[in-house]
């Protein structure tokens, strides 16, 4: 093996970027260190080397950084000479590039589509896929690998289809890349995985299979649909929530971005110490959330959500009949209002000033319980902006329990409410991202310390 200097890869096991990475070092023959990143939960380290991205893969070279698989392979090739991956001659280095950029965004996009789509879209995505799959099958025609008889830098990069194209064929129930239709692709899967190097570095099947057979699962069928065209909405400039872990004004805010399928960057602040970039984006409450997007800053979590609604105009989370949308809002505004002070009063107080709230807070749950009469969600049948801006009450008040002793919904008392947060719950795409329960219990527990330390000495 060779022995150079220090080389760390920062990845996620299933990646298909972060193992083509994997399978240019062993090819080179190279020393490095592996860390897994759970992308659920960031190492700081991977958030110093790639803070712009926060994505895998990330190697790290002498303590400088390189990000995006593509640009991460070339540099291999250039840092470490032997064995080379890229062709020497400049036109057939130039036909490496334009068919590893060929793949990436036509047949990873159109595989992905083929993978996610349903209905009336699927049998679309999966044409779509073939004809794309028909220009590669023109390139690899007699030849043992892209290159020629040696796998390099273009194999490696489409090397995801040899693995991932498979798992995802099987998941989603469709077959396109077999030996009658496409000989040539077939030929070249055969032979790339039979290399014992890319054999040797393959994640376990059977694994893969269950991961991405959750990950369809769990993400709405046209998110990535969503995502593609956000591409456009995009245009208008980047989207950065800054925020903090535990807000419920942050929180939803996560959700309608999600439910969009927008992409966004989350900056954490510390309400202890502002930073600079929030007391510039809100000035007069210094307060989170802060939406920025193209540079100009929305305040107010109401507010924001309906400026997420109003600008990305898919998937909407107000109703469209203005009286629907009025009580939408009057039960949004409710819920901040009402529900949450008098919630809030029955963690931070006790004896009878905690009785007072409690009764209070039980007026408050009843409006809200005759307002799920025959509906599954405030809104209807499908999760929106009430749904959203009440979704706190999902998860915070079963807090309670663990802080004060004090059980404030049940199913007894409150069945519909009670199944309205069954329901909010199971969504993926809200469960995903609670916070943790213990790092909330425990922070509650310290504020309710602190109100009735306060309190105690007034």
């Amino acid at each position: 093996m060779v022995k150079e200097s220090k080389v760390r890869l920062f990845g996620m096991w299933a990646s298909p970027a972060v193992r083509r990475v994997e399978w240019a070092l062993k090819k080179k023959g190279i020393e490095y260190e592996y860390v897994e990143e759970d992308l659920s939960n960031k190492s700081a380290s991977l958030l110093e080397f790639n803070p712009i991205n926060k994505q895998v893969p990330v190697l790290v070279h002498d303590g400088r950084p390189i990000v995006e698989s593509l640009v991460i392979i070339e540099y291999i090739d250039e840092t470490w000479k032997d064995r080379p991956l890229l062709p020497k001659d400049p036109y057939e280095r130039a036909k490496a590039r334009v068919w590893a950029t060929f793949t990436e965004d036509k047949c990873r996009d159109a595989a992905r589509k083929a993978f996610f789509a349903e209905g009336e879209d699927r049998a679309k995505a999966i044409e779509n896929l073939e004809a794309v799959l028909r220009v590669l099958e023109n390139e690899i025609k007699g030849k043992r690998f892209f290159g020629g008889d040696g796998i390099g830098y273009t194999d490696l990069v489409v090397g995801w289809l040899a693995f991932w194209l498979g798992i995802a064929e099987e998941i989603a129930c469709f077959n396109v890349v077999n030996a009658k239709r496409f000989p040539g692709i077939a030929s070249w899967i055969d032979n790339f995985l039979e290399d014992p190097v890319i054999n040797a570095n393959l994640p376990p099947r059977d694994k893969a299979v269950e991961f991405f057979r959750n990950y369809r699962r769990h993400i709405p069928t046209d998110i990535y649909i969503q995502q593609q065209h956000l591409k456009e909405a995009m245009a208008t400039g980047e989207v950065k929530l800054l925020g903090t872990w535990s807000s419920p004004f942050v929180l939803r805010i996560k959700w309608a971005l999600g439910m969009k399928g927008a992409q966004y960057e989350f900056i954490e602040e510390d309400l202890s110490n502002k930073s600079p970039m929030l007391l510039q984006y809100n000035p007069v409450y210094k307060k989170v959330p802060v939406l920025v997007h193209d540079g100009k800053p929305i305040t107010e979590s109401l507010v924001i959500l309906e400026y997420i609604d109003e600008m990305w105009k898919e998937n909407p989370i107000l109703p469209k009949d203005p009286y629907e949308k009025a009580v939408a809002r009057f039960l949004s505004n409710f819920g901040d209002s009402k529900c949450l002070p008098s919630i809030w009063q029955v963690c931070i107080s006790t004896g009878e000033k905690q009785q007072e709230a409690i009764t209070s807070a039980a007026e408050n749950l009843n409006i809200l319980e005759e307002k799920l009469e025959g509906k599954r969600f405030f809104g209807g049948e499908t999760i929106g902006y009430a749904d959203i801006s009440l979704g706190w009450i999902s998860y915070m008040v079963s807090l309670l329990d663990d802080v004060t002793n004090v059980k404030l919904i049940d199913e007894v008392t409150y069945p519909l409410l009670s199944q309205w947060i069954s329901n909010f719950t199971s969504s993926p795409l809200i469960n995903d991202s609670l916070p943790p329960r213990d790092r909330m219990v425990s922070k509650f527990r310290m504020l309710r310390e602190a109100f009735l330390a306060s309190a105690a000495t007034a």
